[in-house]
This record gives C-alpha cells, sequence and structure tokens, in this order.
C-alpha cells in the first residue's frame, strides 16, 4: 500500500480535520438559526441560509480530508506491522 503524508502529518490533518468539522457545523447551525449576534449587522452577510449551506460544505470538504488522512494513518500502522525486524 501506498503512503503519500508522514504519519505526523497525517494525524496533525485529522485532528485539525476534526476540529475544524465541528466549528463549520456549529457556525453553521448558528447562521441557520439566524443568530442575532452573527446577522444583525449591515456587515453581516444578506442570506444567513446561504451562508449555512456554506459551512456546511465546507464541513464536508474537511470530512473528505479527515477520511484520506484517517486512512493514511491505517496505512502507517499495517505497514509498520508487516515490516521485517531482525
Amino acid at each position: 500500500m501506498k503512503t503519500f503524508v508522514s504519519p505526523g502529518n497525517a494525524t496533525c490533518c485529522s485532528m485539525l480535520s476534526f476540529c475544524g468539522i465541528i466549528f463549520l457545523v456549529v457556525l453553521g447551525m448558528a447562521f441557520d438559526a439566524k443568530v442575532e449576534i452573527l446577522t444583525e449587522f449591515t456587515s453581516d452577510p444578506d442570506d444567513p441560509k446561504l451562508t449555512a449551506k456554506a459551512c456546511f460544505s465546507a464541513a464536508i470538504v474537511y470530512a473528505c480530508f479527515l477520511g484520506f488522512c484517517g486512512c493514511q494513518m491505517l496505512v502507517h500502522k499495517f505497514n509498520s506491522r508487516n515490516q521485517i525486524q531482525l
């Protein structure tokens, strides 16, 4: 099996992706609920529902990265077990 990133990078990417997913889902839910602090100023987005949809889409992208890096971590673990140690 082929690895594309190092074990440390895969672990770091997985943790950051997990945190990003949580943050974006919570932010998307807040925009979807039209929380006053996020939608009351003139510089805030005109369509909070569209902003929530963008947050959820970004969370899906982060989930794809989490899946890829999680697979890379498993490949590193599998390869380290199958190495011949003398």
